[in-house]
């Protein structure tokens, strides 16, 4: 039996032995009390993000099926000296998510884009992680021509952007029938568990309200389509143009990869490395797909080091 089947049947056997659920209450501990929350109107979509400290802006983008929670070891630090925003990503987090079909990295990067140019942003490090990675990437080229340019640096965390067997959950998210089984029948604290004992390679470090929190956005309404949206269109039609101009990226980039990441493998970020000039590969051991959860201090420490060399 091929993988792929063998993926299908286990996924077939959750879905089968995990039976009906409600949607969970709010954790307790959702509150982002470090920044200020405020929202972005975006072509008529309300954007949620926060806003937190003074300074240059640092823009952070969390990734696939995931919300600013992502950031809640990393953005306050990092808001001591800067000026940091963390973005819901459309059809993520508390962000809306209608169903208009434009769900593809570009239509988030235009939305990044955008919201650049609303608040006036000048002298932007993009941080984005997985599939923020990629969106942190493609805002960079949308603005690059305008004069100032508003991005000076890029910080990719196990970033998505070259071509890769999906993960499980991506894979299932993508069919039409396993995404409307599961979501009737998997209960998100199931689903945000085994997503997360995917992404961590120290899964004691997995909590029970982390698990609360992400199973409390999946169950979001819309959350469920606007994931499957996202999942059906993650690979961009004009990939191998995007890795082309990868040798043309013209900004200081820093590269940190968890070095036994099982969603987007360390070749990845090998072959960020080899494409992007004047780029720093940085390796972290004993971590998995999110440094910035898993390794907030390190993580820290490296972003910082990369903001001071580099102004």
């Amino acid at each position: 039996m091929s993988s792929s089947k063998k993926s299908i049947l286990l996924i077939c056997l959750f879905l089968l032995t995990a039976g009906c659920y409600h949607v969970p209450p709010p954790p307790a501990n959702l509150g982002q009390d470090w920044g200020a929350q405020k929202i972005f109107d975006y072509q008529g979509i309300k954007i949620n993000y926060y806003e937190a400290g003074r300074g240059s802006p640092l823009i952070l983008l969390h990734g696939f099926g995931a919300s600013a929670y992502t950031w809640r070891r990393l953005g306050p630090k990092l808001a001591e000296d800067h000026r940091v925003f963390t973005i819901d990503l459309k059809g993520h987090g508390f962000s809306d998510k209608p169903r208009d079909g434009k769900y593809a990295v570009s239509d988030q990067a235009d939305m990044v884009a955008a919201f650049i140019k609303d608040r006036r942003l000048h002298q932007v490090v993009l941080i984005g992680n997985s599939m923020g990675g990629a969106i942190a990437i493609v805002t960079y080229f949308k603005m690059r021509q305008e004069t100032p340019a508003p991005i000076k640096g890029l910080v990719l965390i196990d970033s998505a952007g070259y071509p890769q067997k999906l993960p499980w959950f991506i894979r299932m998210a993508r069919h039409p029938w396993l995404s409307a089984l599961g979501s009737k029948l998997l209960s998100p604290h199931f689903v945000a568990g085994m997503v997360l004992r995917k992404c961590y390679y120290n899964r004691d470090k997995i909590t029970e309200d982390m698990i609360d929190t992400y199973a409390f956005y999946g169950s979001l309404p819309g959350a469920s389509e606007a994931v499957r949206q996202t999942a059906v269109q993650i690979k961009p039609a004009d990939m191998a143009a995007i890795i082309a101009r990868y040798k043309t990226i013209k900004v200081p980039t820093l590269i940190i990869w968890g070095q036994e990441d099982k969603v987007v493998p360390l070749a990845v970020g090998r072959n960020f490395k080899r494409d992007i000039p004047d780029s720093e590969l940085v390796i972290i051991p004993r971590c998995g797909h999110i440094p910035q959860e898993e390794e907030p201090l390190e993580t820290r420490r490296l972003i910082e080091e990369f903001l001071k060399k580099h102004g």
